[in-house]
């Protein structure tokens, strides 16, 4: 804890809640903090955040409608860094991430991809890409980041907006349930 002066008193502040606030300020440039931040205009606005967890609808040009971002709130550049709480959150939350958009979308499988390799984006974010029953053999896998190249929306902005809102009813229902 960080006893900070605050003119009225000190006030305790976690180590956690320090990193966050620090991070953002630190990594100004990084697009996925930005995203958390929501500095980018994810159609559909926040679908779930908790103290550790954003999840938002990747932003234009959208490839798909339903392709989500997950990130820790906290920069972090690599799985091997997370906090003991933000692994143990992860896998759940992409499960129950995973099951809404198959949900909302249709779909029978739901990818789950990591990389972190684009300049600006090497804090750790986690794509979740409905793959539907129709997509090509030339964009399955991870080939269907060819789909990002685009220089236009593929899909109406009212559409992702409606999948986010649709996975953000099904992920507060399951979180009400304790699921």
């Amino acid at each position: 804890m960080s006893n900070i002066a605050t003119g009225i008193g000190r006030l305790w502040v976690s180590g956690y809640a320090r990193s966050v606030v620090t991070t953002a300020k630190a990594h100004a440039d990084c697009g996925t903090c930005k995203g958390v931040r929501n500095e980018l205009g994810a159609p559909g606005g926040v679908i779930y955040e908790d103290r550790l967890w954003h999840l938002d609808h990747i932003v234009r040009p959208l490839p798909m409608a339903g392709w989500l971002i997950l990130k820790p709130k906290r920069h972090v550049e690599s799985v091997a860094k997370l906090t003991d709480a933000e692994s143990r959150a992860l896998g759940p939350l992409i499960t129950r991430t995973a099951a809404a958009l198959e949900r909302a979308t249709g779909v029978k499988k739901v990818y789950v991809g990591l990389f972190g390799e684009a300049k600006l984006f090497a804090h750790v974010h986690v794509h979740l890409i409905p793959r539907p029953v129709e997509l090509g053999d030339d964009l399955r896998g991870p080939l269907i980041f060819a789909l990002m190249r685009a220089e236009s929306d593929r899909v109406p902005v009212s559409e992702a907006e409606r999948v986010s809102a649709a996975v953000r009813r099904a992920l507060a229902r399951t979180r009400r349930r304790g699921g």
